[in-house]
């Protein structure tokens, strides 16, 4: 029964987005060329040197002597196997969805445990630097230091956090992992495969944003009929919110419009940040894909996000009302 009512859910679904890609064309196109721009301009650049750059420190065994060296100021705050620290390390500088890749691959090279990598999973997995300076700054005027000391500080402590529940039995010795003795790939292969990894994720993701930005026309015409019947009330700021929760790049875009009573205000800060730190849908079901091969679960992932980006939402109230 219940396998009925998910076939017929999703068939309706199906019928729906068929019908706005054949009587709104025009807007589905204008969508996804938007989706595609973005990826383009900003995805490929900011990740795709990371993604190749990674996997061969991976496959190389670079990245146990990278874990090495930040053990002695990282592992300070996280007591955990060079493996991880490097996890840790490169999810946080490299961006979405490396985090998730990273920690995959390192799960399929047996390097981590999969109790390691659900932990790592758990707040690895975030928007990275560069494309929050290069592309959301130049959407809001905010503060560079606050906004990217929020953004990256919360996470690392809710990963400090949850390490006492999810890791108790961690200890600051690096275990010896049998894929780390193994060196049958030479450079040249190690790269060739980095290289095809890299350009599967990085394809995966550019089309993941074109449809999900497609979908922009669904919250789009509903919002369209509200105001048709309540003509008083602006919905630009709810269409925003809406489209930053299907795809994140062209929701702050949709966001950002003047049109949206101080939509780039520092008073909203933590309302952009709550935004970027669930990612989206589209970024939900890009790291699914990543996982899919894994016993890493999805739902436990979304579980963790849905806090993270709480906490953003309870500093947005606090600094609301401070500023009333």
């Amino acid at each position: 029964m219940k396998k009925k009512l998910n076939e017929a859910i999703l068939l309706i679904c199906s019928l729906i987005f068929l019908s706005f890609l054949l009587f709104h064309s025009r807007q589905c196109i204008l969508y996804a060329s938007q989706g595609l721009l973005i990826w383009y301009q900003n995805m490929i650049p900011s990740l795709f040197p990371f993604m190749v750059l990674s996997g061969f420190m991976i496959r190389s065994g670079i990245s146990i002597r990278i874990g090495q060296l930040l053990q002695p100021i990282l592992g300070l705050f996280f007591p955990l196997s060079s493996q991880m620290l490097y996890a840790i390390f490169m999810g946080f500088l490299c961006g979405f969805p490396m985090g998730a890749k990273i920690v995959t691959e390192l799960l399929e090279k047996e390097e981590i445990t999969l109790k390691e990598a659900t932990y790592l999973l758990s707040f690895c997995n975030n928007i990275g630097p560069l494309y929050l300076l290069g592309y959301v700054m130049n959407l809001f005027p905010y503060n560079k230091l606050p906004f990217l000391g929020f953004m990256y500080l919360i996470p690392l402590l809710y990963g400090y956090i949850t390490r006492i529940f999810m890791l108790p039995k961690t200890s600051k010795k690096n275990t010896t992992y049998k894929s780390s003795l193994k060196s049958t790939e030479n450079l040249l292969l190690c790269f060739q495969n980095s290289l095809l990894s890299a350009i599967e994720q990085i394809t995966m993701l550019g089309g993941c944003m074109i449809i999900f930005n497609c979908f922009q026309i669904i919250p789009n015409y509903l919002l369209q009929l509200f105001t048709s019947f309540y003509p008083h009330i602006s919905s630009n700021l709810l269409h925003g919110l809406l489209c930053s929760l299907l795809e994140i790049g062209g929701g702050l875009k949709a966001l950002s419009i003047p049109s949206i009573s101080d939509a780039g205000s520092s008073n909203n800060m933590f309302l952009v940040l709550s935004l970027l730190s669930f990612g989206g849908i589209s970024c939900l079901f890009q790291t699914c894909l990543v996982i899919k091969n894994t016993n890493l679960k999805i739902s436990t992932y979304i579980k963790h996000k849905v806090i993270q980006s709480s906490i953003f939402i309870i500093l947005f109230f606090i600094n609301h009302a401070i500023h009333l």
